[in-house]
């Protein structure tokens, strides 16, 4: 028998507003510890020309991301059970015993994936079509037509592969990650069970996913006019700008992982919000 619940469509909407109610627990302790997260996923970025450093960085912030994603999540419980969030909680998995090496595990799926869409690029666009899209990218080269229509074929076929690779990572870890931290599940098995949850809760998730996804469509727009008007007060405004842009982020880092908790928390059975307790099985349905 499985170990999910299979909700109704109307959950995914229950999701959202309540992931969105959550940043109000604890606005500050909350919103710290996403800014953090972001940071962290930020740091390759910073030694761009340090080629090599930022590749070893970027290796071990996809290898720790889904650790630091369930520590985000561990913060989130604790501020739903109106207990004190600090900024070590993102480090949970770390520290709480038997947990960090299956969180690895997920991380180098991560890893795999990303080097799966190397080789897919190489393959399906080949390096003539690679080269032209860094030259494209990098402004070295206006496109004209024969250019478009020599790229726009391989180019679609590796996008549609692309998305399969993403969808089938995010579908894996969706709810791995908080099965392996909370419930102490193995990660591969963690892994599977979390594509078997999702299909049998498709329809809570699309509304979800659609309902989020409409939510930051507004929000995009309404930063972008914010952006257009900042724009007129210069370098102040760009700065402004920046601050503005890094507070949106970190609201949806964490309105988004709140809804992944609180789905996996419906999902898999859990009505209260213990994460010191690991819990080993869903409720049999």
């Amino acid at each position: 028998m499985a170990l999910y619940r299979i909700t109704p469509a109307a959950r995914g909407m229950q999701w959202l507003k309540a992931a969105i109610g959550m940043v109000d627990r604890n606005p500050r302790g909350l919103l710290m510890v996403s800014l953090a997260f972001i940071i962290i996923g930020q740091l390759p970025s910073l030694f761009g020309s340090l080629q090599q450093l930022a590749e070893l960085l970027m290796f071990v912030v996809l290898m720790i991301g889904p650790a630091l994603a369930g520590g985000l999540m561990h913060a989130i419980a604790e501020a739903e059970a109106g207990r004190p969030v600090s900024l070590g909680q993102l480090f949970e998995a770390f520290r709480r015993p038997g947990r960090l090496l299956p969180m690895l595990v997920l991380g180098m799926l991560t890893v795999l994936a990303l080097l799966l869409l190397v080789f897919a690029a190489e393959k399906v666009l080949g390096p003539d079509n690679i080269a032209l899209l860094v030259k494209i990218g990098s402004q070295q080269l206006q496109p004209d037509e024969a250019t478009m229509e020599q790229l726009a074929q391989p180019l679609l076929r590796f996008l549609m592969l692309a998305t399969v690779i993403a969808f089938v990572l995010f579908t894996g870890l969706f709810f791995a990650v908080p099965r392996v931290l909370f419930d102490g599940r193995p990660p591969l098995a963690a892994f599977l069970e979390s594509f078997a949850a999702c299909a049998a809760n498709v329809l809570p998730l699309t509304v979800y996913g659609l309902a989020f996804v409409a939510l930051m469509f507004v929000a995009v727009l309404v930063f972008a006019v914010l952006s257009l008007l900042l724009g007129l007060l210069g370098k102040l405004g760009a700065a402004l700008g920046f601050v503005l842009y890094l507070a949106w982020l970190t609201l949806v880092v964490l309105v988004s992982t709140s809804g992944n908790y609180l789905a996996w928390r419906d999902v898999f059975g859990h009505t209260q919000s213990d994460p010191a307790v690991p819990h080993h099985t869903g409720i049999e349905v």
